[in-house]
């Protein structure tokens, strides 16, 4: 294999894996902030940011990646992309920004202006999850803009919440103590029950909208090919649902890293099914990755630059959240 036929593709993986792991550890981040609607103590909502504080924005470290990649590999479609949905990217970045702002100010404020700060942080992180929804949506639709689309990315958007409230549940399952954690098993079981149904709806929706997806889904023997995802993903929520009471009632909290890595094998299966429903198009039905990247001297030259930040990147992420592992701790005159 060539490098015009080569680099695209490992290319197309990069840009895939920094999108992954932007969902799987800003996922919990925002989903923390879509629970804040559940908890009416300021002490508790503290408890709940206190979890991501050392690691929230290190986080969106990765869609800049992602977003670097698709510019410098794909420039083209990194134009019709950016270009058609112009609309939700500015309110995600408006949502992120609102998000970052509140997160300072939240603590830093008034006394009496912290709890609008507060409720600035939930408005931000549900912003900027519903505008990404509204993007992967539009996107599946090969960037079409009519009322059967945008009625399809809304749809999209709701699923996403879901599943970041999923990864937000599980997150303060694995990190808090006492009724932090009680709340968030509770959450935990309405967040992956409406989140499988969004999945539902949207898996019914996609094929009988998109032909291209559909003949890929329902021709043999691609059907024998994806089958083991979403039977992964049943048990996957099987297993959640199976150890929860377990979990509530253990103080020892062995198996509280349980649902998080369901949760996270949960996006990767339903990754898996989006990658294979795409590839290997960049905007679906309409431009592959090899018409939309850029020559192979750059991809070349490009490759040295990911190679040395991914790894870093990779490194720098484990080793703060394995330096701020285990429970969360309060101390009565350092806080957490």
């Amino acid at each position: 294999m060539d490098a015009v036929t080569l680099l695209p593709i490992i290319f197309a993986v990069l840009m895939a894996v920094a999108v992954f792991f932007y969902i799987i550890f800003d996922g919990y981040d925002l989903g923390v902030g879509l629970l804040f609607p559940f908890v009416k103590e300021r002490a508790d909502r503290d408890a709940m940011v206190a979890t991501i504080d050392p690691f929230w924005d290190a986080n969106e470290t990765w869609i800049v990646l992602g977003v670097g990649i698709l510019f410098i590999a794909f420039p083209q479609a990194y134009g019709d992309i950016l270009v058609t949905l112009y609309i939700p990217t500015a309110t995600m970045l408006g949502g992120l920004i609102l998000r970052g702002c509140a997160f300072d100010f939240r603590n830093t404020a008034k006394l009496e202006h912290q709890g609008l700060w507060d409720k600035l942080f939930c408005v931000g992180s549900y912003i900027a999850t519903m505008s990404q929804g509204v993007m992967i949506g539009l996107y599946v639709m090969g960037l079409e803009q009519n009322w059967i689309t945008w009625s399809f990315a809304i749809l999209t958007g709701i699923a996403v919440c879901f599943g970041y409230a999923l990864l937000g549940s599980a997150w303060l399952i694995f990190k808090a103590k006492d009724h932090i954690r009680q709340m968030a098993i509770r959450t935990i079981r309405h967040s992956i029950f409406l989140a499988f149904l969004a999945i539902i709806l949207i898996s019914i929706a996609t094929p009988f909208t998109n032909a291209a997806v559909y003949n890929k889904w329902f021709s043999m023997p691609n059907i024998l090919y994806l089958a083991p995802v979403p039977l992964a993903c049943v048990a996957l929520a099987i297993i959640i649902f199976t150890m929860l009471p377990k979990i509530a009632k253990d103080n020892t909290y062995r198996y509280d890293w349980v649902p998080y890595l369901c949760a996270v094998l949960i996006v990767l299966c339903s990754f898996i099914g989006f990658g294979y429903s795409t590839y290997p198009d960049i905007i679906l039905g309409k431009l592959t990755i090899w018409e939309a990247s850029s020559a192979p001297k750059s991809l070349e030259f490009t490759l040295w630059g990911v190679s040395l930040v991914l790894p870093l990147i990779l490194i720098y992420t484990f080793y703060v959240h394995r330096i701020f592992s285990g429970k969360l701790e309060h101390h009565d005159h350092e806080g957490y």
